[in-house]
């Protein structure tokens, strides 16, 4: 019995009509027939009846008809999973990323994705928080990675790590032998920061709300890369999770300290796609190895075991 002769009986069934289905179908009456007569064989009842009106099932036909349609279903869903494991070997995958999660996060996933499915390609754009979201909601892109998520409801997430932030500087600058960072412990070293058009710089304003004093950065950029250069040259400290400096950290170049209470801002490093657009297959592939590397990580950015 071929899978074919199920889809001869639906459009039988449908037209009620040996010739009609055969016209439509686009194979001869009598090929036709030696299906049908196949499956009454494998089912050892008939299938069909004649009556005034035409062909029409009988009761054994119509259990047949049920499992017909059921068999038909679960091909299409086959055949598009088996169409995304093309992709899997020539797909395209756009991801949004914030540029602290580069390094120590997409940076490791991606090579190991490369490593596995050379044919693969990676769009990946650095955007803010806000932009991120927005990338994701217009279909511009299939991933997001970002830290102060923005709380969209036409988000889903995919994965979540806590992340503490630390006080970035130069070893050999003169509160890099602190236990922990204070506000006040601040108020006579340059810092950099971005502006306020990014969430990780309001939310550490709402921080100090309270205080006395506040947080006055001499350098203000969103650039991470000129912030990662003037905390090397002993010029600034940053406010970063330690696992976005992990390279420079494990050289020697960078040193974190944690930021006391008057200064925690409580985060998270989310993983997120469109709630409205479904990944393909090489998209959850990448998501699932973003979240492995997440997941072998603790807020502090230190890797299990």
């Amino acid at each position: 019995m071929h899978v074919r002769a199920f889809d001869y009986l639906r459009v039988i069934a449908e037209t009620g009509s040996l010739r009609g289905a055969a016209q439509k179908i686009g194979v001869t009456a009598t090929a036709l027939t030696r299906q049908i007569e196949h499956l009454e064989y494998f089912f050892r009842m008939k299938l069909f009846e004649r009556d005034q009106r035409g062909i029409r099932l009988t009761a054994a036909g119509e259990v047949v008809m049920e499992t017909a349609e059921r068999v038909s279903r679960e091909l299409d869903v086959t055949r598009q999973r088996v169409d995304d494991l093309k992709g899997l070997r020539s797909g395209i995958v756009n991801i949004r990323v914030s540029s602290s999660t580069l390094t120590s996060v997409l940076v490791p996933a991606l090579t190991a994705l490369n490593d596995e499915y050379p044919g693969l390609r990676f769009m990946v754009e650095v955007a803010t928080a806000p932009l991120v979201g927005e990338a994701l909601v217009a279909g511009r892109a299939d991933l997001g990675l970002t830290i102060f998520a923005p709380d969209l409801s036409e988000l889903t997430l995919c994965a979540r790590m806590p992340v503490v932030h630390s006080a970035i500087m130069a070893p050999a600058h003169p509160l890099a032998g602190n236990d922990t960072i204070s506000l006040r412990d601040l108020q006579d070293h340059p810092l950099s920061m971005p502006d306020s058009a990014y969430f990780v710089r309001r939310a550490f304003d709402r921080a100090v709300k309270s205080s006395a004093m506040s947080l006055d950065p001499v350098f203000v950029t969103g650039s991470f890369e000129l912030q990662i250069e003037l905390a090397m040259r002993g010029r600034a400290i940053l406010f970063l999770p330690a696992f976005s400096c992990r390279t420079y950290i494990e050289r020697g170049q960078l040193c974190a300290v944690p930021l006391g209470p008057d200064l925690q801002v409580p985060t998270s490093l989310d993983l997120l796609r469109a709630s409205h657009k479904p990944l393909s297959a090489a998209a959850r592939v990448v998501s699932s190895r973003i979240a492995d590397v997440m997941a072998s990580m603790d807020a502090a950015g230190h890797w299990a075991g």
